[in-house]
């Protein structure tokens, strides 16, 4: 589901980053400072960081700004996933049956055994009907968004 976003929305995203860049905000309190601000003058909630992430790179594309590490860093979302510089993406085979009759295992109709609805990645592997391809592709669009680095995986 995409909400369709205003030109105030666009505007706001766009005051944000580029004060962060100006101010040389090095911090998550300076960050979130700056969104107050502007949000406050704007008369509009703090939009996500993964929107700000998106305005930052249009404008870096457009070439409006320089890229800032210092931004990406501020704005990446969860930056514990990417820490060591690798990012975990799990796929999840078709559910075959498993001749183990385990009692610790759980069973779910239409999930691989020992995986259960709910679970980010088994959600995301039923959704796009277990196509490990495709489940690689969708999951690095999301954590690409997020602005993690996608050049070195763990499958």
């Amino acid at each position: 589901m995409t909400i369709k976003k205003n030109k105030k929305d666009f505007l706001l995203e766009e005051k944000i980053v580029l004060n962060l860049l100006k101010e040389k905000v090095k911090d998550k309190s300076g960050s979130d400072r700056i969104k107050r601000q502007v949000c406050k003058e704007f008369g509009a909630s703090f939009p996500s960081n993964i929107e700000l992430l998106k305005t930052y790179h249009r404008l870096v594309n457009k070439k409006r700004i320089k890229p800032s590490k210092t931004i990406e860093r501020l704005l990446i979302t969860r930056p514990v996933r990417s820490l060591s510089g690798i990012v975990n993406v799990s796929v999840l085979t078709k559910p075959y049956p498993c001749p183990g009759k385990c009692i610790y295992c759980p069973t779910q109709r239409g999930f691989p055994k020992s995986y259960l609805a709910g679970e980010p990645a088994a959600d995301r592997a039923k959704f796009l009907k277990f196509n490990p391809y495709t489940q690689v592709q969708k999951r690095l669009e999301a954590l690409k968004m997020q602005g993690h680095p996608t050049n070195k995986i763990e499958l």
